[in-house]
């Protein structure tokens, strides 16, 4: 009767902590397809999402995704709203002042999309009077404002990428600077055949820095700590590459 009671007691304990194991929180943006987008069930989908589960499953965390607007995330985060950014955020030393981030898990590079067959050059003087549209709060507006901003192009916010697609789809805008991966599945869209990439590479490690990390408060070190771990295992195991070959052609990794 005793060793009964002591295996009920032992099975107690035990779910009470799995039952207050915390939850891990991560966000993504949510409107920055292929790497985060809402499905029309309300569901989170995407690169980041599906990297953010993988690294969940490596580490065996119980993990629950949510979107927040990007040019909001890092302040939220020194809030504790959540716990980690999973969302494409390029590793630069402004925002590593803010934050930790972890290793690289992508790389990439922008790009200016503008209408096909566009006498536009991309240099900054050539782009004088002319409207630029980009991310709030993204290192593609930093760039675009000091590069282009102040060789006289007017340089135009949106809360998303897509918002600002819709706008130079709709001629309200001359180009737009998109993520690479961006700028691909947007050219996958109906009536995207007169849109094209043009301009130089634009990977200026001063503002697009080294590849983008996933973000957790300085203070969360062990965090870091298991999320570099499974980042690294992922990476070995093929489970990355799987990911990758979903969403691209090529190496989201370089």
């Amino acid at each position: 009767m005793k060793l009964v009671t002591l295996m009920l007691g032992s099975l107690l304990v035990s779910g009470a902590v799995q039952a207050t194991e915390p939850v891990l929180r991560i966000a993504t943006d949510g409107t920055f397809p292929p790497y985060s987008m809402v499905k029309p069930d309300g569901s989170l989908a995407g690169f980041d999402v599906d990297i953010a589960n993988a690294l969940c499953s490596e580490m065996k965390a119980k993990c629950k995704i949510v979107q927040y607007d990007f040019d909001g995330m890092i302040p939220a985060l020194k809030a504790r709203k959540f716990d980690a950014i999973v969302a494409s955020m390029a590793i630069t030393e402004e925002r590593k002042k803010a934050v930790a981030f972890s290793d690289k898990y992508e790389g990439g590079y922008s790009s200016f999309m503008g209408p096909k067959g566009t006498t536009l050059s991309g240099e900054p003087d050539a782009m004088k009077g002319q409207k630029i549209g980009v991310q709030m709060g993204s290192i593609q507006e930093n760039y675009a404002r000091d590069i282009y901003g102040k060789a006289g192009a007017s340089v135009v916010t949106y809360g998303s990428p897509e918002q600002a697609w819709l706008d130079l789809q709709a001629g309200r805008l001359n180009a737009i600077v998109v993520e690479i991966g961006v700028g691909v599945e947007f050219k996958k869209r109906e009536g995207a055949a007169g849109f094209d990439f043009f301009g130089p590479r634009m990977d200026d490690p001063d503002y697009f820095g080294v590849g983008s990390g996933i973000a957790v408060r300085h203070q969360d070190e062990a965090l870091l700590a298991r999320i570099n771990g499974a980042l690294k295992t992922i990476l070995a195991n093929g489970t990355y590459k799987q990911i990758n070959d979903k969403y691209f052609d090529y190496d989201q990794y370089e």
